[in-house]
């Protein structure tokens, strides 16, 4: 009887150490990815942690366009940070390069616009980690 609770101490320890080994790192990001809500997801918007890119994609040829924002805080201020992809379905998609402190929390919106200064539709959003 002693042995056998000796041997699932033993595993157990083992496994909480496999646990604590496997874990990421603390600082690590957390990538997003997000579709629009109508039923074909016209567009999406995803932010890799890694790099710090955020992305728009029109993935529809519908006339409307990709409108995305991201946001996140800062100790010196909010930011929201639009961009589109303006230039047809299954194109480039729109990027932009950020500096973002790793840790912080980002929200990703992506909506389908008609035009630069149409109405945001089918908005979803996402929060990741930069």
């Amino acid at each position: 009887m002693k042995l056998r609770v000796k041997a699932l101490s033993s595993s157990v320890i083992a496994g909480a150490a496999a646990v604590v080994f496997a874990a990421s790192p603390a600082s690590a990001g957390t990538d997003v990815y997000v579709n629009t809500s109508d039923p074909w997801n016209a567009a999406a918007a995803g932010f890799a942690a890694n790099d710090e890119l955020f992305t728009v994609c029109d993935n529809r040829g519908d006339g409307m366009r990709a409108s995305g924002h991201i946001g996140w805080l800062s100790p010196q201020m909010s930011y929201w940070v639009p961009l589109q992809d303006a230039n047809g379905a299954h194109n480039s998609c729109a990027r932009k390069n950020l500096d973002i402190a790793e840790g912080t929390t980002v929200t990703v919106q992506i909506c389908i616009r008609n035009g630069a200064n149409g109405e945001d539709r089918y908005c979803e959003t996402k929060r990741g980690k930069a």
